[in-house]
């Protein structure tokens, strides 16, 4: 496979260099404009990488489509709009479609105004940047996007990622999906919209469209700031009705989850979703601030959800009101802030404030309500910072083979794809082609030796401190003897359950005898166990958690058995796992995979995780068993991040572990497997 690096710094030498690439090849362009790029029919074995020579001055396309096309990146590239009297609104000089393993990455997409109109458009944003349609494994990193009448898009696609990008000065919508499957739109900085007087202009931060009736599913929206700013009000992240009919399950929009977020505006629309099944709206603050190009009064932005719809949860957000609940059997309520604009001087620190200086930063205050309830997007913990260096920053994507990591765009983000087949039929002929996938390529999850099986204590709740195994030391030993690990920080009382204050019991989980003792049984979708956010481990640069579970049934499902979000994390997948620890390396949602392990049964297993970003080591031991042993990433869950810990939690909200989990515990005092020469071998079984 070539892997050689090109230089060119001419149209004729870039479309030369094109033709004779076959997969591997970075193509580097000296600074300047290489015109219009059309790549049709061109099917790449591996990733072709078309990258500025100099990030400082980069090399430039006016137009550039890319049609039933291949692994393709675009890294570092100036994608530049020239408005020309007579372009449409909606002109799209910068498309993809109908093709896969396309990533666009600390690239520009840089609109421009219209003139000469005599209309109100004058001065606005034209042309949509970045249309997306038919395609699959998109993704869209670490990219700006402003000056646009729409900004990006995606329709009738499935796996997009669009992670860390900073979209502003847009007349009308931000991003816009339409008939999508397995969407991520993750730590994103939209803001400072403004419409044209006049126009109709349906502003949106973020639209899921039913524009042929068709919906769309697994979406995942987490971790983003949408704030008006100095600009005009926007709706915030908006699902219409459209053109659905309730009895066409086509219609609907399935299992769509908000966590997170952040959200400053002045529309009622503040996270507004219709005929949606399975809809979970986690841990978001949604707060009113005054429009001062706005007459009569501020309009309070709310969260809306239709009654209609089905299997919802809304817990812990901060909102104004929430807008829908009529006590349906299938839908949970939990630990809202129910925050009205008057209250917000006893509640909020005011760090920053979108009248004096074009954004807004919401603090909370230690003991306020919202403190109590631990309710909110956690972003606001590392409060003042700058949103434009936080956008392109806090997000590490590292593209692979295309392979799908966004999960089931359910709170589930193990990197399976459930299979949710695209219902959507034939475009209804919408305008707005919505953003595409990034859901991309896994390449966190590196083996990081499933081979090797080292006897260790996987800890479970035993705080006796007998080592299951790992004081053999016969044949090469060194003489060492393993070290047993201790959990006795936070061992789960799970006899105590419920009323111990140790945990709360969500849904219907609940705790059983067993022949082995007590423990607790999932057995409905929204069964989990919530622990809280566990103050006493929040700073802790090592940590340890170890977890004994029994599958209901050998279905292989992807299913999240521990969850401290954004931070360490474990799933179960297939035969295998997943353990998931925040670092600089690559996504966490993707987590680091260990296949082939015989979990896939209904026998008891006991699961430990052991991490350090100090010596950035991470190992995963499996019924004593070490089946992990990373070396090669840095991990940073605590770090610059220190105290954003979203609460632990065992099973999750919507998809559950289906079985019982005997024991778990917790620990900072931690001791690694050796796996100094000798030693290892002598654990192998």
């Amino acid at each position: 496979m070539a892997t050689q690096t090109i230089t060119v710094s001419t149209t004729t030498e870039l479309n030369q260099a094109l033709s004779n690439a076959t997969g591997g090849e970075t193509i580097l362009l000296a600074a300047g404009s290489y015109g219009k790029l059309v790549l049709k029919g061109t099917q790449y074995a591996s990733d072709v990488t078309i990258k500025s020579a100099d990030s400082s001055a980069m090399a430039s396309f006016s137009e550039a489509y890319v049609t039933s096309a291949s692994n393709i990146t675009f890294d570092t590239i100036m994608f530049d709009y020239t408005y020309s009297s007579g372009d449409s609104s909606y002109a799209s000089k910068f498309r993809v479609e109908n093709s896969s393993n396309i990533t666009f990455t600390d690239s520009i997409f840089d609109g421009d105004f219209a003139s000469g109109t005599g209309t109100s458009a004058d001065g606005t944003g034209f042309g949509k940047g970045l249309v997306i349609r038919g395609s699959t494994n998109v993704e869209v990193i670490n990219t700006e996007f402003h000056s646009w009448w729409k900004a990006l898009g995606a329709s009738m696609s499935n796996d997009i990622a669009m992670i860390g990008n900073n979209i502003h000065t847009i007349r009308s919508d931000g991003i816009s999906l339409g008939e999508v499957q397995n969407v991520l739109i993750e730590n994103n900085y939209i803001h400072d919209f403004g419409g044209a007087a006049g126009s109709g202009d349906h502003r949106d931060m973020i639209q899921i469209q039913r524009s042929g009736g068709t919906g769309s599913s697994d979406i995942i929206i987490r971790n983003n700031v949408l704030d008006m700013g100095a600009g005009d009000y926007t709706q915030g992240i908006w699902a219409g009705r459209d053109k659905a009919s309730y009895s066409d399950p086509t219609n609907w929009n399935y299992n769509i989850t908000i966590e997170n977020n952040i959200l400053y505006n002045a529309h009622a629309n503040g996270i507004a979703l219709h005929q949606t099944d399975g809809l979970n709206i986690l841990n978001n603050t949604v707060i009113a601030v005054p429009d001062p190009y706005q007459t009569g009064g501020v309009t309070i932005p709310k969260i809306i959800i239709s009654p209609d719809s089905l299997n919802v949860a809304v817990t812990g957000n901060v909102a104004p009101t929430i807008v829908g609940d009529q006590g349906q059997a299938d839908w949970t309520l939990l630990n809202n802030a129910l925050v009205a604009p008057g209250s917000y001087d006893s509640i909020f620190t005011y760090y920053a404030t979108g009248m004096v200086d074009g954004y807004n930063q919401f603090g909370v205050i230690t003991g306020s309500l919202v403190d109590s309830l631990n309710a909110g997007s956690s972003l606001v913990d590392n409060y003042p910072y700058d949103y434009n260096s936080w956008v392109g920053s806090s997000s590490t994507v590292v593209s692979g083979s295309g392979s799908n990591t966004t999960g089931t765009g359910s709170t589930d983000t193990g990197g399976t794809d459930t299979g949710s087949t695209d219902t959507s039929g034939t475009d209804a002929g919408s305008t707005d082609t919505s953003d595409a996938n990034a859901g991309g390529t896994d390449t966190s999850g590196t083996d990081a030796g499933s081979t090797d099986t080292s006897d260790a204590n996987a800890g479970g709740t035993d705080t006796s401190g007998t080592d299951t195994g790992s004081s053999d030391t016969s044949g090469t030993d060194t003489g060492s003897t393993q070290s047993p690990m201790v959990f006795d920080d936070f061992v789960l009382d799970i006899a105590g359950l419920p009323g111990n204050d140790q945990a709360k019991l969500r849904d219907d989980a609940t705790v059983v005898d067993t022949a082995s003792g007590p423990a607790i049984l999932f057995d409905g979708q929204k069964d989990r166990v919530e622990l809280g956010r566990l103050h006493q481990f929040e700073e802790s640069e090592q940590i340890a958690f170890t977890v004994e579970f029994t599958r209901a049934e050998a279905d292989g499902s992807a299913q999240r058995l521990v969850w401290n979000k954004g931070h360490v994390g474990l799933t179960l997948v297939g035969d295998g796992l997943k353990a998931h620890v925040k670092n600089n390396d690559s996504k966490f949602y993707e987590g680091f995979a260990v296949d082939d392990l015989g979990m896939n049964d209904t026998d008891t297993h006991q699961i430990t995780l052991i991490v350090d970003q100090v010596t950035d080591q991470l190992q995963v031991l499996v019924d004593g068993q070490l089946v992990l042993n990373e070396t090669n990433t840095d991990f940073d869950f605590v770090g610059s991040n220190g105290g954003m810990e979203w609460g632990w939690n065992i099973g999750l909200r919507n998809r559950d572990v289906d079985g019982l989990v005997s024991g778990f515990a917790i620990d900072d005092d931690i001791q690694f497997v050796d796996t100094s020469a000798g030693l290892v071998d002598d654990f192998l079984v």
